[in-house]
């Protein structure tokens, strides 16, 4: 996969062949079929594969048990540092404009909603309910932020001291929300505005179900543990698909999901599903 993304970087997608690809990785190009069944499948993969690294990496900070600030920070240059890395192949997708397959295009819908209630969670972890009134505000500050300097480090090629860009940002993160507290300004963006909720209040429960199962996959965790989260999972299908489901039966379940905070929001929305809170 990294070859791959390297080729694409440096000859672009629509140029780069799958033989090209096998012989720089040192296979044939009957091996890659053994593992991918075309270049689009290729790239989907690889966007999955490098979706999960970053996604490790995240939980692996958290579990940290830093103070919610300094947690935030060195997410924000764990991500920098992963930008940064695959810079090249990140300008190639952005100067091609890729839109391989319904399949791609999901995922990175998926991994925007992760990151909005990533954001969402960090704030409120830092402030807490003080700034729920102003909560959008503030994530759309912070992706601002983020997304701002991604731009002129990935187009533009700015140079900065990677290993202070969480901490610097963060503190401005706070100059924004301490400010909007004291000057007690009102909401701009709504809270029932939430792209999140919305979206997952379109979703079935199979849909998120499947979303559950798409997320534990990227959990830092053994093998034998996510075969177990998965076996969580489907015990909740079977007894979704009931006439009358038991709906303290779902819920005791769901305390096994609930504790990952990357799958938290499924949980929640599967609990408004059946009408019932999601046990402490």
């Amino acid at each position: 996969m990294e070859v791959g993304l390297d080729l694409f970087a440096e000859k672009g997608y629509h140029t780069t062949s799958i033989q090209e690809i096998a012989k720089a990785a040192g296979i044939s190009k009957g091996a890659f079929y053994l593992y991918f069944q075309s270049k689009e499948d290729f790239i989907t993969s690889a966007f999955q594969y490098f979706h999960e690294q970053i996604t490790k990496q995240l939980e692996q900070i958290k579990r940290t048990n830093d103070e919610p600030s300094k947690s935030l920070a060195d997410q924000i240059t764990a991500i920098t540092e992963y930008i940064h890395a695959h810079k090249g192949f990140i300008t190639m997708h952005l100067r091609e404009e890729i839109s391989i397959s319904n399949k791609t295009d999901q995922l990175i819908k998926q991994m925007k909603t992760e990151n909005f209630q990533w954001m969402k969670d960090s704030i409120l972890a830092i402030y807490g309910e003080k700034v729920s009134h102003i909560l959008l505000d503030c994530i759309i500050q912070l992706d601002g932020l983020i997304n701002g300097y991604f731009k002129w480090i990935i187009i533009d090629d700015i140079k900065i001291d990677r290993s202070e860009f969480g901490a610097y940002i963060v503190r401005r993160l706070d100059n924004l929300v301490q400010s909007m507290l004291v000057e007690q300004e009102n909401a701009l963006a709504t809270v029932d505005q939430d792209p999140v909720g919305k979206r997952m209040q379109q979703l079935d429960i199979p849909q998120i179900l499947l979303q559950l199962r798409e997320k534990i996959k990227t959990l830092p965790l053994d093998r034998s543990k996510i075969t177990e989260l998965n076996q969580v999972v489907d015990e909740i299908e079977v007894e979704a698909n009931k006439d009358e489901p038991k709906k303290l039966l779902i819920q005791g379940l769901l305390v096994h999901l609930q504790r990952y905070p990357v799958v938290h929001d499924e949980c929640e929305h599967l609990a408004a599903r059946f009408n019932m809170e999601l046990l402490d």
